[in-house]
């Protein structure tokens, strides 16, 4: 009896289990059938494997010679457009954004499909998607120009206060800010809009640079990223800090943006967009050794990236090269600027005169931009010679007619190399884009005194005297010289102007001065040895002596014109000394000359 019961007791058991499994089974199906559904991240897997699969297609069979000729020239056509978009080329971005946009119709034929995917209704949409659909309309009515369009249209580079409590003015686009402009359009989000707008999301994550991408298109200064937020803010616990992949800064007319809608999330993320972003033309690795990397774009932006430990975060800066309008009266002639003309007049005159100038200013005050405006007033028969550290002034592209000839130090080339080369290239204007290093200043002096007609340079000294002293202190670090005076002496018989340039934390970009560098009469005598009281004598030559070599101060400067900050007003000083005058005018040309001794009569009280 016990053992029919025990066996009735295992069967019912059995029997309870099967029934169970059965609708564990049957409750699983949605789960495989959700499974199967597209979701945004395996839409983006599905193009991968599409557009991989497209290019290792090798079946021919059946083709003709003129069809096999087409699909072979389309699939190399395909495979190098795939190659060369990540570099940010646009005929290449154009293809694979054309197969993706064919591949997710493909996948996607009805608008209910594509909300199945991505909800571009959806009451969580993030500001980022909501910036990506505002752009894309813009960029439709106003191309590279829509970035600026926006944030005109709606003060958005105005002065906020939003940081350090709300304590402290700054610049940025939030979240607040997105979210209204876009409520405000009321955009009609058609099936093929849609289709573009995914096109675009997932070309950003598979091929492009992410969140950057769109920004990078712009017409704008340029943008950094990992300059801001807490690193170690996950041993934080106040959730309300901003963190370091929340850190794209847009550089916009002379002003830093944050844009603190745009957010990397992870470092891994940033990591990826900035190794990307670095590596056309391949400059090699960017690696724990090496720190850091100075390259181009494809577009001739410049790049600077670095990473740990070098710096203390994954950061990249980009400074966009874009063909605007770089004449001096565009960089100079704003409509709340007085008395413009006159420094505009001044600085061609220099050129024409074939003055030795510094272009002096901190970082980002537009020392290069500047210099790149003054070449139109040279004489264009005179060839040009350009070194730079890293390409900026593309100076071909903006006089493609003249002379010029542009160099960069590589890593197996140094800049020094390269002034010693140009030696022999027959510059007739030697331009260096930074002076930055001992080798360099001293090589640029030496241009200066036998290898050109006059030279251009930039640097970053602060005032005229500073210039002076830190190119003395280069040229005996060089090696060149053993005496201080006599280092001194070279400088200011080459640099004869220092224009020195500035700008606001509003973005105001000014020339603060333009100033001589004045070199004091060497000619008097050393006091006459008599020899009825030589002991005194002796003492009063010894005298002299030192104090030429040591406090004697061998050259001044005379500021010419200032401008005044409160009134944004160009006002004129002094005027250059006869010498320089002479040389000037000597230099320009005849029929120009008339007009110059106008132009200072009117403008200086000249003895």
């Amino acid at each position: 009896m016990t053992n029919i019961l025990l066996t009735s007791f295992v069967l019912i058991i059995g029997f309870i289990g099967i029934i169970l499994w059965y609708l564990k089974a049957k409750h699983e199906k949605p789960n495989l059938e959700q499974e199967d559904t597209l979701s945004f991240e395996k839409l983006v897997d599905k193009v991968k494997y599409t557009l991989a699969d497209l290019i290792k297609e090798e079946t021919y069979n059946g083709f003709s010679d003129e069809d096999f000729r087409a699909f072979y020239k389309r699939k190399v056509r395909i495979q190098d457009a795939m190659n060369n978009c990540v570099y940010g080329i646009d005929s290449a971005k154009v293809i694979v954004q054309d197969l993706i946009r064919s591949i997710i119709i493909d996948q996607l034929p009805t608008i209910q499909d594509i909300h199945d995917v991505f909800d571009f209704y959806s009451r969580t949409l993030s500001p980022r998607i909501k910036f990506e659909i505002l752009m894309y309309f813009y960029k439709k009515k106003h191309g590279k120009g829509a970035l600026a369009e926006l944030i005109d249209e709606y003060r958005l580079d105005r002065e906020r206060y939003l940081i350090e409590d709300k304590t402290a003015p700054s610049y940025a686009i939030t979240h607040e800010d997105i979210n209204m402009i876009y409520a405000t359009k009321h955009y009609r989000l058609t099936y093929s809009v849609m289709i573009d707008l995914l096109t675009i999301l997932v070309y950003q994550k598979y091929k492009g640079f992410g969140i950057l991408d769109t920004l990078r298109e712009m017409d704008i200064n340029g943008f950094n990223c990992g300059t801001s937020g807490s690193i170690l803010s996950s041993l934080r616990k106040d959730s309300t800090i901003i963190k370091a992949p929340r850190s794209v800064w847009l550089y916009f007319r002379g002003k830093y943006i944050h844009m603190r809608f745009l957010n990397f999330y992870t470092e891994q993320e940033l990591r990826r967009i900035i190794q990307l972003i670095c590596r056309y033309n391949n400059p090699g690795p960017l690696t724990e050794k090496r720190g850091y990397l100075v390259n181009t774009m494809y577009d001739k932006s410049r790049v600077l990236a670095l990473r740990p430990p070098a710096a203390e975060y994954w950061a990249i800066f980009v400074r966009k090269f874009t063909l605007n309008d770089v004449s001096l009266n565009a960089l100079i002639d704003k409509p709340y600027v007085q008395q413009s003309s006159i420094v505009i007049e001044l600085l061609k005159y220099l050129m024409m005169g074939q003055v030795t100038c510094g272009v002096t200013g901190r970082q980002g005050s537009g020392k290069t931009t500047l210099m790149t405006a003054l070449i139109q007033y040279i004489d264009p028969k005179y060839t040009i010679r350009v070194l730079e550290m890293a390409p900026e002034m593309y100076l071909r592209e903006l006089y493609p007619e003249r002379n010029i000839l542009s160099v960069q130090e590589t890593e197996y080339v140094s800049a020094s190399e390269l002034q010693d080369a140009l030696k022999k290239s027959d510059a007739a204007v030697s331009i260096v884009g930074e002076v930055a290093t001992d080798p360099i200043a001293a090589r640029m002096i030496q241009m200066g005194q036998v290898a050109s007609i006059f030279t251009i340079f930039s640097h970053h000294a602060n005032r005229a005297p500073d210039l002076v002293r830190a190119l003395r202190n280069s040229l005996v670090n060089a090696g060149g010289f053993t005496s201080m005076v006599t280092a001194e002496q070279q400088v200011i018989d080459i640099v004869r102007v220092d224009v020195h340039l500035n700008y606001t934390t509003d973005g105001k970009r000014y020339i603060e001065r333009v100033s001589e560098i004045i070199k004091l009469d060497e000619g008097i005598p050393y006091p006459v040895y008599n020899k009825n009281e030589p002991i005194h004598s002796m003492n009063a030559i010894t005298k002299e002596y030192y104090t030429r070599i040591t406090d004697r101060q061998t050259f001044t400067t005379r500021d010419i014109l200032k401008y005044d900050l409160a009134t944004d007003t160009y006002v004129t000083l002094d005027w250059f000394t006869p010498e320089l005058t002479r040389n000037i005018m000597n230099a320009i040309p005849k029929n120009k000359r008339a007009g110059f001794s106008r132009f200072v009569q009117d403008n200086w009280e000249v003895m």
